[in-house]
Parts: structure tokens; sequence; C-alpha cells
């Protein structure tokens, strides 16, 4: 089942005042909550090392530099209705092990890192998960699942004042390595209303690439 646009709305709303009272800093929340959900195969895809074809070099020069009580290093890019790049940290290194995060198992829900206000155009990224994660691999996501299985989460992506989430034609692929590092690619996802003063453009779409490091217990 889709998460309701105005649930969403409400998460990348609560995000935006979130990271303006902290400042982007460090949660003490584990990033990943594993469930049990039905055995789901990945699709064996690209190379684990292949980086997203529209990483921001600058944006991974920034996330070399990612403060080590982060769990997360992560560098992200917007591209097509808006262009923006940024780089950030994400949950607390003590609260990671980055080993058991990306274990291969029974089927379970794994929630990816977010991202808040970062970059001069302050991109956050949130909800996005995998269904039924079961190993290292590319996992492409599905708003539906059949079979009693957890569906997939797209991406919920906010570039400044303006919001983005997937539509009828959005495709997303997930790439999680056993170190617990990892890549999201999003390609087409729409506007949506964010709350703000703002309209939705319907034609608007936007590709969205995020990769992250884990530096957490490994």
């Amino acid at each position: 089942m889709k998460t309701p646009r105005l649930t969403l709305i409400a998460i990348m709303t609560a995000i935006a005042l979130l990271a303006a009272a902290c400042g982007g800093g460090a949660s003490d929340t584990p990033a990943v909550q594993p469930e049990t959900g039905a055995p789901a195969q990945p699709v064996q895809a690209a190379p684990a090392t292949e980086q997203p074809a529209v990483q921001a070099p600058d944006a991974a020069a920034e996330a070399s530099t990612c403060e080590e009580y982060f769990g997360f290093c992560i560098t992200a890019q917007a591209t097509g209705a808006l262009d923006a790049a940024g780089a950030g940290g994400w949950a607390s290194s003590s609260n990671t092990d980055c080993t058991a995060l990306a274990a291969p198992g029974d089927a379970r829900i794994l929630e990816l890192p977010n991202l808040m206000a970062a970059g001069e155009q302050q991109i956050a990224v949130a909800l996005t998960r995998v269904g039924a994660y079961t190993g290292p691999g590319t996992y492409e996501l599905a708003a539906t699942a059949t079979g009693g299985a957890m569906p997939d989460q797209f991406p919920a992506v906010r570039v400044g004042n303006r919001a983005f989430t997937n539509g009828a034609d959005t495709t997303a692929t997930v790439t999680v390595n056993a170190d617990g590092s990892g890549t999201l690619e999003a390609t087409g996802l729409v506007e949506m209303d964010a709350m703000q003063g703002v309209a939705p453009d319907p034609n608007a779409r936007l590709d969205f690439a995020m990769q992250w490091t884990c530096q957490g217990v490994q």
C-alpha cells in the first residue's frame, strides 16, 4: 500500500522543522529497524561498487570529512526540475552495526539513511525502505507487494520548499553492500503539495541519487 500523500507531506514538513531546529546534527535513533517479512530475492545487477551516474563530485568531497560520530555519511544530488547537491551525516555511529545491518537472512524491512537540510538548497530525503531485504545486492523498488510481503517505499525528497515523491512512471533501485554502504537511484519523481504556498507542477520531474557509507561498528 502506498503511504498516503498527506502522511508524506507531514513527514517532510517535520523533517524541515527538525533540521532548522537542530542544524542537521546527529540523531541517537538507529537508522535501521529490521522486521520480519515475506522472503524475497534481490535482483543481482551492477557490481556493488558502481557509483550513481549523477553523483556530484563536490558532494562526495564533503562526505569524506563526515564527523566520526555519525553512523552514515551521505551524499545526494537532484537533477531535472531542480539541480541541487549536498552531503551530511545521519544517526549515531554508536548505534550502528554496519555488518549486521547488511547481513543476509530472512526477508526483513531495511530502512535507508535519511538526510536533512544538506547543501545550499537544503536537500532532505526520508522514508526510503526495502520491504523484503534478504542480503547485499540490488533491489528494484515497487510500491505494491504480493504474497503478504511488505511494499517498498520510494524516497520522499524535499529541495528547498518543493517536495517530490513517486508517481506512475517513477523507477528506483537500491544497492546495498556487505559493509553497510550503498546507493539509491530514482528517476521520474513527481512534485507534491509542500504546504508552503508553492503549487505543485504536474509536469515537473526530479531524478535523485544518493550514496552512503556506514562508519559504525564493522
